[in-house]
């Protein structure tokens, strides 16, 4: 899906938005305080995308003035969203209450903080959370709002394929989990995926993971058959679930095999971030994220633990076999964990 504001003129709101659906006129809702105000379809044309290819009639475009939103002029709470994928197109807020500064978290946990997220949306203007289910267009698009200098962004993204988007406007933050804890949650996440529902992975990823989805269900309390789980994995699983770290920090696609030099290219990613934390002290991440969202001490809740996450990574990290499949994700986490400590 693409989408844009054309102009935000007080008492008018022009923009389009195009649908993946290739024939298909976009509804959008429009709330004020939470509260819906109104509901309608997009129908100015925008030739443009026709010729683009983008879409058939170009029919995208919209206008949103007095005759839709009463008292348009003196509205700052104005929002709209596609009422096909919920994703917020714009949304207004006054200035004096939101940062003047683009952040994206990559999300570097299958199961995502996005209760992080949620605490500090309040501080932006522009918020997107784990874009990466929405596709690569959508993704694209949201790094590319030109009428944005209040955005907030997070994502289980390809950092590379994103970086020239990321570099000079956006300060990036990342937390590192332990590679086998890390592990560890994947695992039992792929397991009970089923009772999450389409809210934690998305059909995209549904599909990708499918294999390591099947290979979870056979993680339980025996040491025995765990380890024989992992001695007879499929290299498609293997593909799945080795180094997803590198793959993320270094690979063109979340997707690929790492590059030969892959841990020296993504310590240097980590390297032009704003804010790297570590899972085992979470706290000092939070104090640094709120120091660079202008958040008062203390207001960011501690993050999640999970004691069958925890048993779990104690269990694989006295595998060689789960060391191998980790090898360079566990340099790149241990070299960045020693650079933090030497740092606080």
């Amino acid at each position: 899906m693409l989408f844009n504001i054309e102009a935000d003129r007080g008492n008018r709101i022009v923009g389009y938005v195009a649908p993946d659906e290739f024939t298909k006129s976009p509804t959008l809702r429009v709330t004020s305080n939470g509260v819906e105000v109104a509901q309608f379809v997009c129908k100015d044309e925008r030739p443009a995308l026709v010729a683009a290819g983008r879409h058939a009639t170009g029919c995208c475009g919209f206008t949103i003035d007095a005759s839709i939103v009463p008292d348009i002029a003196n509205n700052d709470t104005l929002e709209l969203t596609d009422v096909d994928t919920g994703i917020v197109i714009y949304r207004r807020r006054k200035k004096s209450q939101v940062l003047d500064q683009s952040v994206f978290r990559l999300e570097t946990h299958l199961f995502p903080l996005w209760r992080l997220d949620e605490q500090v949306e309040h501080k932006f203007q522009y918020f997107h959370k784990g874009v990466e289910r929405h596709g690569r267009e959508t993704a694209m698009q949201v790094f590319n709002l030109t009428n944005a200098s209040s955005l907030y962004l997070s994502g289980r993204l390809a950092f590379s394929a994103y970086q020239s988007f990321l570099h000079d406007r956006f300060k990036c933050v990342a937390l590192l989990h332990d590679p086998y804890v890390e592990l560890a949650e994947r695992l039992l996440t792929l397991k009970h995926v089923a009772k999450f529902g389409d809210d934690l992975l998305g059909p995209r990823d549904m599909l990708s993971f499918n294999a390591a989805i099947e290979f979870a269900q056979q993680i339980d309390d025996d040491d025995r058959r765990l380890r024989r789980a992992f001695d007879q994995m499929q290299k498609n699983v293997i593909a799945l679930l080795a180094n997803p770290l590198t793959r993320q920090l270094a690979s063109e696609d979340i997707d690929d095999p790492p590059p030969r030099t892959g841990v020296a290219k993504a310590l240097a990613a980590l390297a032009t971030f704003a804010v790297v934390g570590v899972r085992d002290r979470s706290d000092a991440f939070l104090e640094a994220v709120e120091a660079l969202l202008k958040i008062p001490p203390g207001a960011l809740s501690p993050l999640p633990r999970f004691a069958a996450v925890e048993e779990l990574g104690a269990r694989l990290r006295h595998m060689p076999e789960v060391e191998l499949l980790l090898e360079d994700d566990l340099e790149i986490y241990y070299t960045a964990k020693a650079a933090i400590e030497e740092a606080t």
